[in-house]
């Protein structure tokens, strides 16, 4: 390959990333509402609807990386419960996918009455390579049973306020926000309890994709977040309404900035 046909190929390359990136890159204007103005926000928790379907846009540097769908698939039963089955996945994009080829499946089940997430599944896949894990959280006698697909099995104690990788965003839908609110909670992931520490910020004038919203700014801060995605800290901006929809997620990572932006955005209405 000659020096000029190799520049070639770069700048060809740097014109396609870039446009593309355009279309992924939200328009955000914060504007801080002081408290006094904050009455309309609204006093009951989020109401979830049984088909719900969000889907992310996530880049890196600015750059287009993969696509992230949280859905509600409908109420299914669990030890004589009614539940949430909530679904993830991620999957990265057609460029990505050539050099970091992860791909993320997540199912949680969340009792309708409690909030609380009595069953969790998370199977990721990493080329040929593959790991799962499953959670069966007895809430009665405080235990989570972990099983893993390499034949490890191990139980937990967990107290009322853990939940899983997923289940505590639909968590804090169903229960409600408040401004300047501090939450403390924890996380069971890969076998072990997680502290994390939610700071809810105030609320702000966001202006996305030519239309404007009111949101929470929310700042969660854990040892998890560092070990998932190489930062200490990660700022969500949720929907002040009443379906409590995060509509943006960004954090400085050791390789640079991430963002994670909604795609579907008529949803929020």
């Amino acid at each position: 390959m000659t020096f000029i046909t190799a520049c070639c190929k770069y700048y060809f390359l740097s014109i396609l990333l870039a446009t593309t990136a355009c279309a992924y890159r939200p328009q955000i204007i914060k504007q801080c509402i002081p408290k006094q103005e904050q009455c309309f926000l609204p006093k009951e928790p989020a109401r979830l609807s049984y088909d719900e379907k969000l889907i992310y846009g996530a880049s890196w540097r600015g750059i287009p990386s993969a696509k992230l769908i949280l859905q509600i698939k409908g109420i299914e039963e669990v030890n004589n419960r009614d539940c949430y089955h909530i679904t993830a996945t991620a999957n990265p994009n057609s460029f990505f996918s050539i050099f970091f080829n992860v791909k993320y499946e997540v199912d949680t089940y969340i009792d309708k009455a409690s909030g609380l997430s009595l069953k969790f599944h998370k199977k990721k896949s990493f080329g040929r390579k593959i790991s799962e894990e499953t959670i069966i959280f007895d809430r009665d006698k405080k235990i989570a049973k972990c099983k893993f697909n390499d034949n490890r099995k191990k139980d937990v104690e967990i107290g009322e306020n853990t939940h899983d990788l997923l289940s505590f965003l639909y968590y804090f839908r169903m229960k409600g926000l408040e401004p300047e609110g501090t939450y403390d909670f924890n996380i069971l992931y890969a076998g072990r309890i997680w502290p994390i520490k939610m700071k809810v910020n105030g609320i702000y004038l966001m202006k996305l994709k030519g239309e404007r919203i009111n949101v929470f700014s929310v700042r969660l801060t854990s040892e998890l977040i560092n070990a998932i995605i190489g930062s200490p800290a990660l700022d969500a901006y949720v929907s002040a309404n009443e379906k409590l929809i995060p509509v943006f997620f960004t954090a400085n990572t050791r390789i640079g900035q991430s963002d994670s932006v909604l795609l579907n955005f008529d949803c929020v209405r």
